[in-house]
């Protein structure tokens, strides 16, 4: 039994994998056994440890591309290698730093530098450099408008708002041009009065406390409207 057929039989029976077709289920296999392939060929793994951060490497830059050619899939290999390569130089200079007298050894700290420049350059050649630019212009995109959302929540009817990348205040200016205008009940020229809740007033069916607190004026205001317009206009 070759190691496919192996791999095939390993999963077949798994919970997951219940229902799956022979196609599904020796594409499961393929996959694994080449993500198997990857990781035992790596050169700086030596540990459970390091293997486990390569493998979650590898499952993360497998979902972010798709690579179908052998020269892509050994430059993705030569990328993890060298992740995991500065992951242990990282571990190595926080433990130096962490010392009661640290020295660090600034050779490594150059290393780092290259490595870090080799990580750049390979994730240009795989397309995944452009990936993590778009993904941040996305995030920054959804941080833009979840911030516009709750502005216009709090400050909805308001026509002044904030910018809420450069906080500057600006006007929305309306287009009036298709809108009907109605009279306002609550004014009339230039006076705060509405008709229908002084009759109610009149009628004893709102107190004046609840006139005062309705229109938001003194209860001077609400006798000398009463005796001056309202009377009038009955």
């Amino acid at each position: 039994m070759n190691s496919l057929d192996k791999e095939i039989k390993k999963i077949r029976n798994l919970k997951q994998n219940q229902g799956k077709s022979e196609e599904e289920l020796t594409s499961l296999a393929k996959a694994h056994l080449e993500k198997q392939e990857i990781i035992g060929s790596l050169t700086f793994c030596i540990d459970d440890e390091e293997r486990k951060f390569a493998s979650h490497l590898l499952e993360k830059y497998l979902e972010e591309s798709s690579l179908e050619s052998t020269s892509e899939k050994d430059t993705l290999r030569q990328l993890i290698d060298v992740e995991v390569l500065m992951e242990r130089i990282k571990k190595f200079l926080n433990t130096e730093y962490n010392k009661a007298n640290p020295v660090i050894p600034t050779q490594m700290l150059d290393q780092l530098t290259t490595l870090n420049k080799q990580v750049i350059d390979l994730k240009d050649n795989l397309g995944l450099s452009k990936k993590d630019e778009q993904k941040n212009i996305l995030d920054k995109w959804d941080d833009l408008k979840s911030k516009a959302l709750a502005y216009y929540k709090e400050n909805a009817g308001c026509n002044i708002a904030k910018c809420p990348e450069c906080q500057k205040l600006f006007y929305i200016l309306k287009d009036m041009r298709n809108h009907k205008t109605e009279k306002i009940p609550f004014f009339k020229k230039t006076l705060l009065y509405n008709k229908k809740l002084y009759e109610l007033y009149a009628k004893d069916k709102i107190t004046k406390e609840e006139m005062i607190v309705i229109l938001g004026v003194s209860g001077d205001y609400i006798d000398y409207i009463f005796e001056t317009v309202y009377k009038n206009d009955k």
